[in-house]
């Protein structure tokens, strides 16, 4: 076949506008932060397959939907209607030694953890590159899959000279006028079929995932601004007032988003001159989102100012999202334009606008900053935005949750000397951190059965003094011996009901509450580890251990003497019955996973650790809850947590140093 004189120049500059973060949004589909445009004379069929292969094990790894692109020459064998993508050794008309490109396209559409493939094809006969509708819907998957495809040419057609893949390119460098915030298959093919002639153009769009958060799409569009004039409005305000003034107006500008804005209160007052319509009413409501946005913008600099920051957006955030039950599926953007324009036009269907969620967010990110939430001015800027009952509720609601938080029990099985059940079990009630009572409750069977009812009864002690100081109880810690700890749930003791039903139930290593001599030695370094850790915001700061690498014991010693492993330490398979394991692995790392389930806990799984890792310990009880209530999608409940952090860390300390030994009920009462 000849040589396509082109063939680089279009790849590079198609490659670059959907790497483009303002544009394609697209991260290198490859690991190692290798680059994955992969072009060149001496690329053979084995190279683009095993390639491929890669790029789809690595989306799946990071849930993410996957962009193919094929540029080059392509043929269809005989009388086939299956594209096959000529490489440096194929020969023409040839299967052997060339790709069969929907072949590719099915298997990566159909492995589990993949989020969605777009492919775009730019060879003659290209329209046979679409997978099969059986491959598309009888795979692994069931069906909920996703595959969006743009295509250059249709069945026995040439391509010429990669016009497809260069004009692609420009239009997602110079966006869609008219057209919403992203560019979808349709749009971007029928803005293409206008400037490229000669070539059948052709599109195709499967989605089989109702439960995917939002529509494949190609590029943002660069005709939507990310924020309006003025910087206190977002890219969700830009698309919304575009879109819904257009439909009323096409001559009607968009308004800006200034601190005066004049603009905007301009623009609602010639939409309410205009007829009543579906039309003008979406309109309207576009209008009053900006307007609740860029007030809350200005109120929440004024009146927070210097305390704000990314961690405490973050916090407020992710808190509010997580108990609605709908965290965002990537890393947001956690300005506070970026965010309070999510919140004001990204609201439940359910809601008219989106004034609730903001006056959450806004009294969490309050209560984050060390606000008082009694401040006459929360409740003015709730005047304000005309959301008085929305910001009092909302007011409400945050002070519960710290009342929720003040109370903990801590329960430890520290006292065994063997390592096994213990006789006694001791019971600390924490308010704000601080020890307010100590009990000790028996086991005189000194077995499980006799523990978990020490520990029921420690509950209800527990409960007694919270009724009396007017508190809620939510929280149990259990530190529990190394031994216990792999065969043991306690979040599924309970007569009545089970205890992680009712309590968010966390476990301890109970050896650093009595600390021998090596343990003392490295107590800073675990310290000093789970500052780094929590230092992580962005995905799960854990090294996974393959079973391997955990079959010679004075190795694995070695690497953790030789400082090897230095954040979160996972295990893909549960460890058996191997306590010095888990002794050893804990001396060094404050937290340690492991999965109970046969199957083990394997690399394409971990994305949904990444995912919740920001609310751990505590996304961990949630996943349990909805296991035990039958709820789909709780991969995370597979897995078990010693959870070792700062509060634990400095209950343990304190322990070692202030603590005296309790006396038993009958000392106190003879």
């Amino acid at each position: 076949m000849e040589r396509l004189a082109r063939l680089e120049e279009a790849a590079g500059g198609l490659y670059e506008a959907l790497a483009d973060p303002s544009l394609g949004a697209c991260e290198p589909g490859l690991p190692d932060g290798r680059t994955a445009l992969v072009a060149g004379d001496g690329l053979t069929s084995r190279m683009v397959r095993d390639t491929v292969d890669e790029a789809v094990r690595y989306a799946a790894e990071h849930r993410a939907a996957l962009v193919l692109a094929f540029l080059g020459h392509g043929f269809t064998p005989g009388r086939s209607s299956t594209l096959h993508l000529m490489c440096a050794d194929s020969t023409e008309d040839l299967r052997q030694d060339s790709v069969n490109v929907s072949d590719l396209l099915a298997v990566a559409v159909d492995h589990p953890g993949v989020g969605g493939v777009l492919g775009i094809i730019d060879t003659c006969h290209a329209a046979g590159a679409p997978p099969t509708a059986q491959d598309l819907t009888g795979g692994a998957r069931g069906g909920r899959t996703r595959l969006g495809m743009l295509m250059a040419s249709s069945l026995g057609q040439p391509a010429v000279d990669l016009s497809f893949s260069r004009q692609l390119a420009g239009l997602v460098r110079a966006g869609l006028p008219g057209a919403g915030g992203t560019l979808r298959v349709g749009e971007v093919l029928d803005a293409l079929r206008t400037v490229i002639v000669g070539q059948d153009l052709t599109g195709f769009d499967f989605d089989g995932d109702g439960s995917a958060p939002e529509p494949l799409w190609i590029a943002r569009n660069a005709r939507v601004r990310e924020g309006l004039l003025g910087g206190l409005g977002g890219r969700l305000a830009a698309e919304e007032l575009t879109e819904a003034l257009a439909d009323v107006d096409p001559r009607m500008p968009v308004p800006d988003a200034t601190p005066d804005l004049r603009a905007a209160v301009r623009c609602r007052e010639q939409l309410l001159h205009l007829p009543a319509s579906p039309a003008r009413e979406r309109a309207l409501r576009g209008v009053d989102g900006l307007l609740v946005a860029v007030r809350t913008v200005q109120f929440v600099r004024g009146w927070i100012g210097g305390e704000l920051t990314t961690d405490r957006i973050r916090h407020a955030l992710y808190t509010m999202l997580a108990a609605e039950g709908r965290l965002p599926t990537g890393d947001p953007n956690l300005t506070d334009v970026a965010v309070i324009d999510e919140l004001t036009f990204n609201h439940p269907a359910t809601e008219v606008d989106g004034r609730r969620a903001v006056a959450r967010f806004v009294a969490l990110l309050a209560q984050a900053c060390g606000k008082d939430l009694k401040d006459p001015e929360l409740r003015a800027w709730g005047q304000r935005i005309e959301a008085p009952v929305e910001v009092n509720d909302a007011i409400v609601h945050a002070a519960r949750r710290t009342d929720s938080q003040r109370l903990s029990l801590v329960v430890s099985l520290h006292s065994s000397l063997t390592g096994d059940w213990p006789e006694v079990l001791d019971g600390w009630l924490l308010l704000d951190g601080a020890m307010v009572h100590h009990e000790q409750f028996p086991n005189e069977a000194a077995d499980r059965r006799g523990a978990e009812s020490a520990v029921e009864e420690a509950v209800q002690w527990a409960e007694e003094h919270a009724a009396t100081l007017e508190l809620p109880l939510k929280r149990l810690d259990l530190a529990v011996p190394s031994g216990l700890l792999l065969a043991w749930r306690p979040e599924e003791a309970g007569v009545a009901m089970l205890l992680g039903i009712r309590y968010d139930v966390r476990l301890h290593w109970s050896s650093r509450l009595t600390p021998d001599a090596v343990l003392r030695s490295i107590d800073s370094v675990v310290a000093e580890r789970w500052a780094s850790i929590a230092q992580c915001h962005v995905g799960a700061p854990v090294d996974w251990l393959p079973h391997e690498d955990l079959a010679d014991p004075q190795t694995l010693r070695d690497h953790l003497r030789y400082g090897r492993y230095t954040r979160g330490i996972g295990l893909t398979r549960h460890p058996g019955a191997d306590a010095r394991l888990m002794e050893m692995l804990l001396a060094y790392t404050p937290v340690l996973l492991w999965p109970h389930a046969a199957e083990g806990f394997p690399a394409e799984r971990h994305g949904c650790l990444d995912r919740n890792w920001w609310a751990m310990p505590g996304a961990l009880a949630r996943a349990y809850r909805e296991r035990w209530r039958g709820d789909a999608g709780a991969g995370l409940a597979d897995l078990r947590a010693v959870w070792d952090d700062e509060d634990w860390l400095r209950f343990c300390r304190f322990f070692r140093t202030s603590t005296p030994l309790a006396r038993t009920r009958e000392e106190r009462n003879p």
